[in-house]
């Protein structure tokens, strides 16, 4: 049984779990959605979600005062997402979407992170040298997924994402497998799609490949950045994923292992946690 025709979810990354807090240090999200049509007939179902997001990337050495001491550059970008997702017999289906964000100190990255860093963790603020310059950003999106059951309780949920943005154009594809009551697709997309009652395990992995990369590479259209990279542009990600539903709440964390950036980075793979929670209307 579905319930609940909108949702409200709060989506938080974070590496500290690890004991460790640099290159993708931090992702922070608040999403809206709602279901706009539902088709009994056709048997589809459409969705819209506008997204508030934060990203936050640092160098290992974060209290480095030299450039020649970063083996990763600061960076930051706030945006704002507007996305439509369209569903089909709980099989297959595709979303699409438009995000514009500003990077630098207008996305209030180093002031959110340091005082973080001051108030909770009572260490000093990171330096922040060198980081990525103030810049908007534009930037599309379109996805394809789909669910092959392989049971009542098992599904390998396949997907293809691709983005064009002035802050990072990818092509991505990823498969997985949700065991589980809640066993539909995708994992990490619109709650309302999978809000029923019960509970799923997830395994997967993704393949990307990055055309650019403003976090390492700088802007396309100017050299105004003190400090670049070289970026890997073959990357990929295993996700281990576990959620929980119930009438009014979904749970959900996923833990992510990535590739290198770029080669600078000392560690073969960097871990990162996601919790989010869902409250349904």
């Amino acid at each position: 049984m579905l319930l609940g025709q909108s949702q409200l979810t709060l989506s938080v990354d974070n590496d500290l779990y690890f004991a460790s807090d640099f290159y993708y240090s931090s992702g922070i999200f608040l999403d809206y959605g709602k279901e706009k049509k539902k088709d009994s007939v056709a048997k589809q179902r459409r969705f819209e979600q506008w997204e508030l997001g934060q990203l936050i990337y640092t160098p290992r050495k974060r209290y480095a005062t030299a450039v020649e001491d970063l083996d990763y550059p600061f960076s930051g970008l706030l945006f704002v997402r507007y996305s439509q997702d369209q569903i089909v017999s709980d099989k297959w289906g595709f979303s699409y979407g438009a995000e514009l964000g500003i990077s630098g100190d207008a996305s209030l990255a180093k002031a959110v992170q340091n005082l973080y860093h001051v108030l909770v963790l009572q260490l000093p603020p990171l330096s922040w040298i060198a980081q990525m310059p103030q810049q908007f950003h534009l930037g599309f999106r379109a996805a394809y997924f789909r669910s092959i059951r392989l049971g009542n309780a098992l599904a390998l949920v396949p997907d293809m994402l691709g983005t064009l943005s002035s802050h990072q154009t990818l092509l991505a594809s990823r498969v997985g497998v949700v065991l589980g009551s809640t066993a539909k697709m995708p994992w990490d997309a619109n709650p309302l799609m999978n809000n029923q009652k019960g509970w799923g395990l997830y395994v997967g992995c993704q393949l990307q490949y990055v055309f650019f990369d403003f976090p390492m590479e700088g802007s396309l259209f100017n050299d105004q950045a003190e400090f670049t990279l070289l970026p890997n542009r073959w990357r990929n990600r295993l996700e281990f994923g576990v959620t929980f539903h119930n009438k009014k709440w979904k749970l959900q964390s996923t833990l992510l292992s990535g590739s290198k950036d770029t080669n600078t980075q000392r560690d073969p793979r960097h871990e990162y946690l996601n919790i989010s929670i869902s409250r349904f209307f």
